[in-house]
């Protein structure tokens, strides 16, 4: 892993440090390569997608799942938030944004960028390593959202030092391999 200097978002080694890498399993697709620049427009979509959450009475979260297709982008799901307005405790963002991509593009998902507005939860996180992910992008960190979050200001904690944004690349390897 290696930090980024002067881009928009950085690779974040305590995060992959956490929540462990996937492999690819040997399917032959092509993985996010490590000079993958995150967009910030879509970012600008994931947050979209937080602000109408947070309209119909939600948690404000967003995400947006990209494939990386030779050398473009193209944004494949985005949705908002459903724990409060589901009724389960489960239903974050980025896990049913995965469960949707994988349905229909097969199990693994290296050729694939989450972007998310907060950083993956532990279940989130996992089901991204189990989704071999092949990078993850979010805008605010934890100790942001802990920082942040009595003022219940949507645009105050996205409004986020661009030092403080990060990425992280899941690299892939012959096998699973988790590191805590």
């Amino acid at each position: 892993m290696q930090i980024g200097t002067g881009s928009l978002l950085r690779i974040d080694p305590e995060f992959v440090k956490k929540w462990g890498m996937a492999a690819d399993g040997g399917k032959g697709r092509i993985m996010i390569p490590r000079t993958y620049k995150p967009k910030r427009k879509f970012m600008q979509l994931a947050i979209a997608e937080a602000k109408r959450a947070r309209d119909r009475g939600d948690y404000a979260i967003g995400a947006v799942i990209t494939q990386l297709i030779g050398n473009r982008e193209v944004v494949i799901a985005s949705a908002g938030n459903r724990v409060k307005t589901s009724g389960s405790s489960i239903k974050h963002v980025e896990l049913e944004t995965l469960k949707y991509v994988s349905s229909g593009y097969g199990r693994y998902l290296p050729d694939f960028v989450l972007y998310s507005t907060h950083e993956p939860c532990a279940m989130c996180a996992g089901a991204c390593v189990w989704s071999k992910i092949g990078a993850v992008v979010f805008g605010v960190c934890q100790e942001d959202i802990t920082a942040t979050a009595p003022t219940g200001d949507l645009e105050s904690r996205h409004r986020v030092p661009r030092s403080r944004l990060r990425s992280i690349k899941v690299p892939l390897s012959s096998g699973p391999s988790l590191s805590f």
